[in-house]
């Protein structure tokens, strides 16, 4: 049986055949209003995208947002504990993200359990490691499952992270401090450690199940999004074709995508990214609130870390001599804005 949930608009609408999506985009781009409109947004987009990055070093609340978010970083593997751990126990407590099989009920419990102790904060590593490798598996069996691919960011980044604070194992080494393991390390903290990849692991993640929401889930399934605009009456939202507001949709999300896969205006992609998400739980009352956690928890993340050493917002930031990056504390780990 084919799995129940691919993305977003498979919430709330079945699975209906698209039959000729090339042929869709170019008939709907084939409209003048559809051009003025997608050409006009493109501009502006990318005009007031230049002028923040223009602006960005030398506005000062702004370096003071950044430079507060950075010290919430102990903090990061809780957030990505609390928000991938409660999508584990959402979906293994309801089915909705884990295919259907012929194996029974048991993915369902692996899910549980694996949100469970990552809730708790109980053998991080090792559940996070097992829930990446089932992931994985089940990501060969189904590609369609790449929409979800911000489970892989998360998994992979507590991987590194371990539980960090608060959490059970912290509290059990603190209670069996002979324990192998529970000795206190002279290295340094995880987040420091891999301070470049966990954010290009989250990014991945992140940018990568938008892009594929945007593009498979959107312009690939014209027909379920079609079917969607019309059971919530969305052209009476904004007074558009509803092809172009398939379409529009599908780009926004795989933009932003994109720009957190580069690395590129990254806090604010992240926030703006965080605010779309939040309208679809209004404008799509039947889309369940549990399927954006891990988003949400993404987001957050990358606001507080910013999008690390490989990114468009380094490069930037080192040809700019610097400009926009958070003043690096004693011990701290400088990011770019």
């Amino acid at each position: 049986m084919q799995p129940p949930i691919q993305a977003h608009v498979v919430y709330v609408m079945p699975e209906t055949p698209s039959p000729d999506p090339l042929g869709f985009l170019l008939d709907t781009l084939a409209d003048p209003l559809a051009i003025a409109l997608i050409v006009g947004g493109l501009l502006s987009g990318a005009a007031g995208l230049g002028l923040w990055l223009r602006l960005r070093p030398e506005f000062e609340p702004w370096r003071r947002f950044v430079e507060r978010a950075w010290t919430y970083r102990e903090l990061v593997p809780w957030m990505l504990r609390l928000s991938f751990g409660l999508v584990l126990i959402g979906a293994g407590l309801s089915g909705v993200f884990a295919p259907r099989t012929d194996i029974g009920g048991w993915p369902y419990v692996l899910q549980t359990a694996i949100g469970f102790l990552l809730l708790l904060g109980f053998a991080v590593r090792w559940a996070a490691l097992l829930g990446l490798a089932a992931y994985l598996f089940a990501l060969v069996l189904d590609p369609r499952l790449v929409v979800i691919f911000d489970l892989a960011g998360g998994l992979a980044a507590m991987a590194l992270l371990g539980p960090g604070r608060p959490s059970l194992d912290d509290l059990l080494r603190a209670a069996f401090a002979r324990a192998p393991g529970a000795q206190i390390s002279n290295r340094p903290p995880p987040l420091e450690r891999y301070a470049d990849l966990v954010p290009l692991l989250v990014r991945l993640g992140l940018g990568g199940a938008l892009l594929a929401s945007g593009v498979v889930d959107k312009l690939l399934n014209y027909e379920r999004g079609l079917l969607t605009v019309e059971r919530y009456n969305l052209t009476a939202l904004v007074p558009v074709p509803a092809e172009l507001w398939v379409v529009g949709a599908g780009l926004v999300e795989a933009l932003l995508g994109l720009a957190i896969l580069l690395g590129l205006a990254t806090r604010l992609t992240a926030m703006f990214t965080f605010a779309v998400l939040t309208l679809t739980l209004f404008g799509l009352p039947d889309d369940p609130a549990i399927a954006h956690v891990g988003l949400f928890g993404s987001c957050s993340v990358l606001v507080v870390l910013g999008a690390g050493r490989w990114s468009l917002d380094a490069l930037l930031s080192g040809l700019s001599g610097g400009a926009g990056r958070v003043a690096a504390r004693a011990g701290d780990v400088p990011h770019p804005a």
